[in-house]
């Protein structure tokens, strides 16, 4: 069970992480449609100021290209339930994720916690620059083998081109809903079915996943993804996602059952003046 765990969430931490590593950027991420679907009780007035998507997607493209920083912090809750015969096991992964990031050249530095039963509290800092990836152990730094980062590193510099990054979302262009919240405008969809599973499919390839998670995302059942999105009406760049996914798998006797919600914040937009990798961390690449 502890096996088919990891791999489980793995598979979602692909899923999750790769909105949430692109989403600043990506401010257009429900994107690419051409309708927009307001409150049917709204008065005219309020109708008339919501944006069409494809006037949003604009803005807010425009908007990210511009960005040069921001800090993202995301919350990821997991209850994960797995059936074997007459055996049930209950679990519930906590993650707290923190990144500062310079998008030019790209610099980021990202503290992780990860709560998994048995294992405790793992805590993990990272320094993540166009060529290495520096990860503290403990109290030592090592740098990740290139052949294990180049791949990853290219990745990342692409997620924040995002008008490369808009058509895997017309998969679900009939479900996304703009409405008005204060001072921002929500992007909302409620998926299910095939058009969750191409979602999430196309986000684990565009964030380079490995061939035995896209194996497992295969035979999995995706019962549903709701996606919130709110951008701010005055700077059109991205405030918040909220994702709740709720997942099935069966193999080798198992059900495995996880239901995720994450959400994520985003702040200090072009206020992240300097990271610095501490030299400690360099020398360990020497």
């Amino acid at each position: 069970m502890k096996k088919w765990t990891t791999i489980m969430i793995g598979a979602l931490l692909a899923v999750s992480l790769a909105a949430c590593g692109n989403e600043t950027d990506k401010s257009a991420t429900p994107s690419a449609g051409n309708e927009t679907a307001t409150e049917s009780n709204e008065p005219a007035e309020q109708k008339a100021a919501v944006p069409t998507l494809d006037e949003l997607l604009a803005k807010t493209s425009e908007a990210s290209k511009a960005l040069k920083s921001f800090t993202t912090e995301a919350n990821i809750d997991q209850k994960i339930k797995v059936v074997a015969g007459e055996q049930s096991q209950d679990q519930e992964v906590k993650t707290s994720l923190k990144m500062d990031i310079i998008k030019d050249p790209m610099t980021i530095y990202q503290e992780v916690e990860l709560d998994m039963p048995g294992q405790g509290m793992q805590n993990v800092k990272q320094y993540i620059t166009s060529d290495n990836i520096y990860s503290q152990v403990g109290d030592q730094w090592v740098t990740i083998p290139e052949d294990q980062t180049k791949e990853l590193i290219e990745q990342m510099k692409a997620s924040m081109n995002p008008e490369q990054e808009l058509d895997q979302f017309k998969k679900v262009e009939e479900n996304i809903k703009i409405t008005e919240e204060g001072d921002s405008y929500v992007m909302s969809a409620d998926v299910s079915g095939d058009n969750v599973k191409d979602l999430a499919k196309s986000l684990m390839e565009q964030n380079g996943s490995d061939a035995q998670l896209q194996a497992m995302l295969e035979q999995m059942t995706i019962k549903s993804m709701k996606m919130k999105y709110m951008i701010n009406k005055e700077t059109s760049l991205l405030e918040s996602v909220d994702v709740d996914m709720v997942m099935e798998l069966e193999q080798e006797g198992q059900k495995m059952t996880m239901d995720m919600k994450m959400d994520t914040k985003f702040s200090n937009h072009d206020k992240v003046e300097e990271i610095k990798v501490p030299q400690e961390a360099l020398d360990s690449a020497k």
